[in-house]
């Protein structure tokens, strides 16, 4: 598929982590037009109300999926959840709307209905595992799109990936965290996991990409509260919202803690500790770069 929609100067060493998924979106627009503490700090959403509600696999009849791509040297590789041989290269892009889902002792059979020439094709899950390998909910893909293309947010993490086709490699890309990103693309990643990938522009003007999981559709249950967009993102400039001393923000920005700073600021430097302990010394927090100690919610000694 052509990816001449890409193809900026400026961003040739990155640009090859587009090549796969733009390639899905190709095949999508095609198909389209012929269709017509020590808690997770973050749980599935199951309230109806938010625009990425999780959906179980049995509500999934009539619901369209796309299947997801790969990186260049697994294209041979199949879809194996799928009876049969579905090789990636041959489905890669591809949407297909669930016409029947069936339980039989905890498996879950699926019939799909191919949306560009009416194949059926039939997948399983492993006991007890509500996912199929390779799907993307689609409507987590438009409603994504609609909602973030080209916006700025502000990013959580110190680095970004990027991928070089030419050499089947990925990369990273290291940026200050809380940095502004502007939302380039929302394009379907390669791991059903975290099947949504936001490919990123740095205030440098270099691209990168993190892949996320939104609404949990097609999720294994031990993994769903992972990779979620309030791990990566927020969605306002927080030094707007928190007007602290440039040199707090500096020690965020490069993901370190200092002595003074408030229980808060530490919470947006290195997260949520592991466990917290109360001593005679004060509020201790354990991470995995250290033990904290607070006084009065004010760092005073880091171990």
């Amino acid at each position: 598929m052509k990816t001449i929609w890409f193809c900026l100067s400026r961003h040739l060493t990155t640009l090859a982590l587009f090549l796969i998924t733009g390639t899905v979106l190709a095949q999508y627009s095609a198909r389209q037009s012929l269709a017509g503490g020590e808690a997770p700090k973050s749980n599935i959403r199951t309230e109806t109300a938010t625009p990425f509600p999780y959906r179980p696999m049995n509500t999934w009849q009539g619901q369209r999926f796309i299947f997801l791509p790969c990186p260049k040297g697994n294209e041979n590789s199949s879809y194996d959840d799928f009876t049969g041989t579905r090789k990636r290269k041959d489905y890669v892009g591809r949407l297909a709307k669930v016409v029947s889902v069936s339980d039989f002792g905890g498996r879950v059979n699926l019939e799909f209905e191919l949306e560009d020439n009416g194949e059926h094709v039939r997948a399983r899950t492993l006991p007890n595992k509500e996912s199929i390998k390779g799907l993307l909910l689609l409507d987590d893909l438009e409603k994504a799109r609609q909602q973030w293309k080209g916006q700025t947010l502000w990013y959580k993490q110190l680095s970004l990936s990027t991928y070089d086709e030419r050499t089947d490699r990925l990369g990273s890309l290291n940026v200050k965290k809380y940095a502004p990103v502007k939302v380039v693309e929302i394009n379907p990643g390669w791991d059903e996991e975290k099947p949504l990938r936001f490919v990123l522009e740095s205030s440098n003007g270099r691209l990168g990409f993190v892949d996320v999981n939104l609404s949990g559709t097609n999720v294994h249950s031990e993994v769903r509260h992972l990779s979620r967009f309030e791990e990566f993102f927020l969605t306002e400039d927080p030094k707007q919202k928190y007007k602290w001393p440039a040199g707090i923000w500096q020690a965020i920005e490069n993901n370190r803690v200092i002595g003074g700073m408030s229980a808060e600021q530490v919470r947006m430097s290195w997260g949520e500790p592991e466990k917290t302990t109360r001593t005679a010394a004060g509020e201790q927090w354990t991470y995995t770069a250290g033990v904290l100690t607070f006084k009065n919610g004010v760092l005073v000694n880091m171990q």
